[in-house]
């Protein structure tokens, strides 16, 4: 199953140890063999113990540069743990279906020699997870977020078609971490880490969260961030001295000029998805933080299900519905080029989205209303397609403490609108939420996008303020107010952990 490199494929190299058994061998050869039938370049390799047969693997692995490496033993992490850090590549622990964990993160059991985890562990039994739970006490962050579960059955049966293409859309998820761990990128933000944070002077922080989640998936990580990642996030900022308070109040008092002793702390979450509500605000209460939601609010009116980015990218990311919407998505000229052949979302999701925000919000509308006629119901029947909050969830977060504000009514780019448009969407929106929660203060722009007239039209509808997703230098302006965009992947340090130096770094550079 060797691949040529120079192609644009996610290069997955999984390395087998002999010690499985042979049912486990059976079916990690046929989950490489399912990859790269869904289009990814897979290289297998069988871990021999020989020193020869070791060299050898490290030599092929070199060569194959891969994206993610997947090993299934305590020999194969120790083998290709230096060759990972180099490179600055993702490990996977894949224990699926039935292998025993047995001391998989050191290649020592002595005590005294530090803990090593993978990057994700995969697992298909909860006696697995029990095994892990032991050995890796210490260390609760990847625990509660970085292992998964992909159920196996409990027989020698071969793995069914379901199970591995499941398994097949977790690796390809993960590869979305290969960019923001190369070990150039790890050695320039730790070097502006301890640069910045030794000199800069803190200042007043706004930070865009979409979902925070238990367990780290998402076919977007740029927009996840794992439960114990994110309070982590929060209490180093409290802990420095930041003061919390909502999106408005943060607004007002920039707006005002006055001179503050601290820096302020607003923290937001764009959309309105469930886990706002059961996973973020009670984090939040137990920090004392007040928070902000913007609300898209046809979603909260229960006018629609999902955005049209969140049909589109689970479309194509499920192999059940990826034929389909890719049917309906190449009736679009623009998007007509689209290969028919079966693309890894790695690659296919960012290209069609950038094509999509560049339609008109009339065309983009009608196209997606055909992709949910075609593959809504299968979509939604999807357990990681994300839940949004309705009417009552929303309320429910009042009790939190929280600002709720308006993300539109159906999330469109709003640079592409026409005036018409511009005015119900800003507008409409506004008025539910008052008819809701009383207040609408604040506007949050769909993608970060807004020009003069766009800022114009927030002001007219009558909002107080509106955000984007970036600073803004110089003096505050109230349509203008600038954000930093958070997620898992916001703070990895060299070793693809938190670090709490890289993550300040980022927010003190703006």
């Amino acid at each position: 199953m060797s691949a040529d490199t120079t192609d644009n494929r996610p290069r997955l190299a999984m390395v087998i140890e002999g010690s499985r058994s042979h049912a486990d061998h059976r079916a990690l050869t046929a989950l490489a063999r399912t990859a790269t039938e869904l289009g990814c370049a897979v290289e297998l390799l069988h871990h021999g113990l020989g020193r020869l047969s070791r060299f050898r693997l490290r030599q092929k692995l070199r060569a194959f540069a891969p994206d993610l490496f997947v090993v299934s033993g305590a020999a194969s992490l120790a083998e290709v743990r230096p060759l990972a850090t180099l490179r600055g590549t993702p490990i996977v622990a894949c224990y699926w279906p039935h292998g025993v964990v047995h001391n998989p993160h050191s290649p020592s059991s002595h005590a005294s020699q530090k803990l090593v985890l993978p990057s994700h562990a995969i697992i298909g039994t909860d006696a697995q997870r029990q095994a892990l739970e032991t050995m890796c006490a210490g260390q609760p962050a990847f625990l509660s977020s970085r292992v998964h579960l992909v159920a196996a059955s409990s027989d020698d049966e071969p793995p069914s078609s379901q199970q591995l293409h499941a398994l097949c859309e977790l690796l390809t998820e993960l590869c979305g971490e290969r960019a923001h761990r190369s070990i150039g990128h790890g050695l320039l933000k730790a070097s502006a880490a301890r640069v910045l944070t030794a000199l800069s002077r803190p200042r007043s922080l706004s930070l865009a969260y979409h979902q925070v989640s238990s367990e780290l998936r998402g076919v977007d990580l740029n927009l996840v961030v794992s439960a114990s990642t994110f309070e982590r996030q929060i209490r180093l900022l409290l802990s420095r001295g930041y003061r919390p308070m909502t999106q408005a109040a943060q607004a007002k008092e920039l707006l005002s000029g006055a001179p503050s002793d601290s820096p302020s702390l607003a923290v937001s979450f764009d959309d309105g998805y469930l886990d706002t509500l059961t996973v973020a605000a009670p984090i939040l209460k137990s920090l004392g933080v007040p928070f902000t939601v913007y609300f898209i609010s046809d979603i909260l009116a229960q006018k629609s299900s999902l955005p049209w980015y969140e049909l589109v990218q689970h479309a194509l990311a499920a192999t059940e519905t990826s034929a389909r919407a890719l049917a309906v998505l190449r009736s679009e000229p623009s998007l007509a080029s689209l290969s028919g052949a079966r693309v890894p979302s790695f690659r296919l999701i960012p290209t069609v989205l950038m094509i999509l925000k560049r339609l008109s919000d009339a065309e983009r509308r009608e196209l997606c209303a055909r992709l949910w006629e075609s593959v809504g119901a299968d979509v939604m029947a999807r357990p990681l397609t994300p839940r949004y909050l309705d009417s009552d969830g929303a309320k429910q977060l009042l009790t939190f403490g929280a600002e709720i504000s308006s993300h539109t009514c159906q999330h469109p780019i709003l640079t592409r609108t026409t005036d018409e448009e511009l005015h119900h969407e800003l507008s409409a929106s506004r008025q539910f939420i008052v008819d809701l929660a009383g207040q609408c203060p604040g506007l949050a722009y769909p993608n970060g996008d807004s020009d003069g007239r766009v800022e114009a039209a927030a002001q007219a509808a009558g909002y107080d303020y509106a955000v984007r997703i970036a600073p803004e230098a110089g003096p505050a302006k109230p349509y203008r107010l600038g954000r930093q965009m958070i997620s898992e992947l916001s703070g990895l340090g060299i070793g693809g952990s938190f670090s709490e130096q890289v993550f300040l770094a980022k927010l003190l550079r703006g």
